[in-house]
């Protein structure tokens, strides 16, 4: 009898480990279930309890948790003034942890160097938050996400409950996907002053599970009150006057040198090359909109982009993917991957070997990048897992062979350090054709270290003057006129009337594609789409032009393969976003700590999976 109970205990230990880990066991370890409660105080700070389920399947140490504490939207930053209160076990006993910092979240490093565990570990981890509460006209708002996407496993169940005694729950929503997704792959209930959402399928390393809630706004919850901004006018102080020196001076440059110099004739399509009378463009000019339909001959999708904002971003690199395609230069292929739990999109590169003397020096660079041998050997080493098909497998290894194909992902924390120097390129090429008097990037690197001096100049002789009538309200206009005198610097780059003529066409071209649902009945349309596709990509205009093809039953261009057309909006948004992200994509710790509060409301059509306070990510040690 002994024997057989010693067998049976060995039996367990052996086998039952995988057979609860099951499916997941090609991970170290997984997330079995995540449980967030979320108090809602009188004060309008947040408790928020975690109680993390982990199932180890090799020896670990712990766990990491990143928490996202700091928020910024466009100029506004928030210290949500994260504190940890306890991390225990499931029975209260405490576990030894590290706390640091990654970007702009807490890391909680938990955990024994000493010991290591596998199998199931239970992690419980109570901190407060403060002003995460937002006000709306009519309601208050909870706006969070309780799994961020910087996990790197799966989470098999989430649950989150909100509690808050002081105010009624009016409305919730739930998001579960990729970032940005509004899709809501998720259950939600509520009543009276309690809230419960939950997953309904596995949420994925890479995706968010994000909650919003409305409280009604007749409540019995104590918000901070509004610093009272002391604002006063002095004349005659020269203290004041030496806190605005970077905001005049800069200013005054800029009415001189920074503006755009333009054709007095309304004509902006003929003869660009004759310059004529010309004048500085007015301060309150009210230009008519110029009525562009089709591509601005001349200008390729990155100088377009360049002329539009002056600067070249990863837009314009994207764009010029696109152009070298629609010329013949190159094929783009989406591919479905198939993964663990559901497939995601892979994008191939093929290069056609057409003669690239009509190129640009930039679009010649930029195809030698993207094919370099570093990107093509990790490419092909991945092909046999991505392609299935023999005949296609056998094709496209042979390509790859010969250095004329490549994986987009392969191109991550690659081709970045390619980016700057195309950047030289077309600033160069667009001073070379003369839309601008001088090099973009250049000036405003010059004007910036001007402003630069003038503030330090400017902040001298405000504290000099602050010494002598300890009087220390001049700090405030010189931090606004240090901080506005950017505004100048970015726009110092100057267009030539040619550079201004074309920069007057690009806006017109944009506001039309935006505006959509034009050349409807064109029978090119097709043709049409094709030759704006790269322009609508260096404008941000595309996902307005591909809904409006796909609502017309417009074809993908040729040169993108496996792109359908009844989906040919989503196809294009997710390439561009994609093949973005992969081209800037550098080399850096394993979680950014980024964090993704947008400022805006989860309801009315905001709300997206990622989105609000919250998220991070974790991992294992």
């Amino acid at each position: 009898m002994r024997k057989i109970v010693f067998i049976l205990v060995i039996y367990i230990l052996l086998f039952i480990p995988k057979a609860v880990s099951g499916e997941y066991d090609n991970f170290d370890y997984i997330v079995n279930n995540f449980s967030s409660s979320i108090a809602i105080e009188k004060d309008s700070s947040l408790v928020i309890t975690e109680k993390i389920e982990v199932y180890f399947n090799v020896e670990k140490h712990g766990i990491y948790r990143i928490i996202p504490y700091i928020y910024s939207t466009g100029t506004k930053t928030l210290n949500t003034n994260l504190k940890v209160l306890r991390i225990e076990d499931e029975n209260g006993y405490e576990y030894k942890y590290e706390k640091g910092r990654v970007g702009q979240s807490v890391e909680l490093k938990i955990g024994d160097p000493d010991k290591t565990y596998i199998g199931k570990k239970v992690y419980v981890i109570k901190y407060s938050v403060r002003d995460v509460l937002q006000r709306y006209r009519g309601y208050d708002e909870l706006y969070w996400n309780v799994v961020g996407h910087e996990w790197d496993t799966t989470i098999e169940k989430v649950t989150a409950k909100i509690s808050s005694p002081y105010a009624l729950v009016t409305n919730a929503e739930c998001y579960q996907g990729e970032y940005l997704s509004n899709e809501s792959n998720c259950n939600k209930d509520y009543t009276g002053s309690n809230a419960f959402f939950q997953n309904s399928i596995p949420i994925n390393s890479g995706e968010d599970f994000t909650i919003v809630i409305a409280l009604d706004n007749e409540n019995e919850i104590a918000y901070p009150t509004k610093v009272e901004m002391f604002i006063s006018n002095i004349i005659d102080n020269w203290g004041y006057f030496a806190s605005v020196i970077p905001f005049i001076i800069l200013g005054g440059f800029w009415y001189k040198r920074g503006r755009d110099i333009r054709r007095i004739a309304d004509n902006i399509y003929f003869d660009l090359e004759k310059q004529g009378k010309v004048q500085t463009k007015p301060l309150l000019a009210r230009e008519f909109l110029p009525t562009v339909y089709s591509p601005i001959e001349g200008l390729t999708p990155a100088e377009v982009g360049t002329l539009v904002d002056e600067k070249v971003d990863i837009h314009d690199v994207v764009a010029e993917i696109i152009e070298l395609a629609r010329l013949g230069f190159l094929r783009i292929e989406k591919i479905d991957k198939e993964g663990f739990l559901k497939s995601s999109k892979e994008y191939i590169f093929i290069k056609l070997g057409k003669d690239e003397k009509m190129l640009t020096d930039y679009q010649k660079y930029l195809i030698e990048k993207l094919f370099s041998d570093d990107v093509n050997a990790k490419s092909i080493k991945d092909i046999e897992d991505l392609i299935k098909d023999k005949t296609t497998h056998s094709q496209y290894l042979k390509l790859a062979t010969a250095g004329n194909l490549v994986i987009l992902s392969k191109l991550k924390n690659a081709f970045y350090k390619d980016l700057q120097k195309f950047k030289e390129k077309v600033y160069a090429s667009v001073l070379a054709k003369g839309y601008f008097f001088g090099n973009p990037d250049k000036v405003r690197k010059t004007w910036l270290g001007i402003d630069i001096g003038l503030v330090v100049l400017s902040g001298v002789l405000v504290f000099y003057f602050i010494d002598i009538t300890a009087n220390s309200f001049p700090l405030l206009p010189f931090f606004i006129s240090s901080i506005s005198s950017l505004v100048f610097v970015k726009n110092m780059p100057r267009k030539t009337p040619k550079g201004y003529a074309y920069f007057r066409q690009i806006k017109g071209l944009a506001f039309y594609i935006k505006k959509g649902k034009w050349r409807y009945d064109n029978l090119e349309k097709n043709m049409f789409f094709e030759e704006m596709l790269p322009l609508a990509i260096s404008l941000e205009v595309v996902d307005e032009l591909a809904r409006d093809m796909q609502d017309i039953g417009a074809k993908p261009p040729d040169y993108l393969g496996g792109f359908t057309t009844g989906a040919i909006a989503g196809d294009i948004s997710r390439f561009t976003t994609t093949t973005s992200s992969a081209l800037v994509s550098a080399p850096g710790g394993k979680w950014s700590g980024s964090s993704s509060w947008s400022g805006g409301s989860g309801f009315s059509g905001g709300g997206f999976s990622g989105g609000g306070f919250g998220g991070g990510g974790g991992g294992s040690w």
